[in-house]
């Protein structure tokens, strides 16, 4: 099947399909083991339409939207001003990046890793980083082959579960 991919900045009638998205990827990337009450309280309060409408139009967040055929199948979020924990010179975050499971491996990720760069570097002149749990093997080996490198380690905290992720940083502009 051939898609037509359109990469664009997200808009506030986005946000339904956002949170949607959001939840569809997050639980079929965590939530190998099923589901938990943390894991529920986080996604109801966490990926809601209420957070991503917020998300689209403060100035600190730029939100790309990728679609194929005017359907939403992936999304980058990066959040400016924001330090990398590693100490790294960075001041532009990729906080998420999702692509549907279906089109995973279509080009779509790429495409919005470097439309999220290219945002970094016209706003601030610096190059992105990332967290990435440290079990996600399919993103660290994504990650690596478009230049990333690990400069050091944090942890995502989920109720009294303490998560390893990997903090990445690109490549210089």
């Amino acid at each position: 099947m051939r898609h037509s991919l359109q990469i664009r900045a997200g808009q506030p009638g986005d946000a339904d399909r956002l949170a949607v998205l959001a939840v569809q990827v997050w639980l079929h990337t965590y939530c190998t083991n099923g589901i938990n009450s943390e894991v529920a309280q986080y996604v109801l309060s966490e990926l809601t339409v209420e957070r991503f409408s917020a998300r689209l139009i403060e100035p600190e967040f730029h939100i790309l939207v990728a679609e194929c055929n005017e359907w939403l199948v992936g999304f980058a979020a990066v959040k400016f001003g924001a330090s990398c924990p590693s100490g790294a010179r960075s001041a532009a975050e990729l906080q998420t990046l999702y692509v549907q499971e279906h089109f995973v491996g279509h080009g779509i990720g790429r495409s919005l890793l470097e439309a999220a760069e290219a945002k970094a570097r016209e706003q601030s002149a610096s190059p992105i980083w990332l967290t990435v749990n440290a079990q996600n093997a399919r993103a660290i080996a994504f990650y690596a082959r478009q230049g990333y490198s690990r400069v050091g380690t944090t942890h995502f905290v989920l109720g009294q579960g303490r998560y390893e992720n990997h903090v990445l940083i690109g490549a210089e502009a």
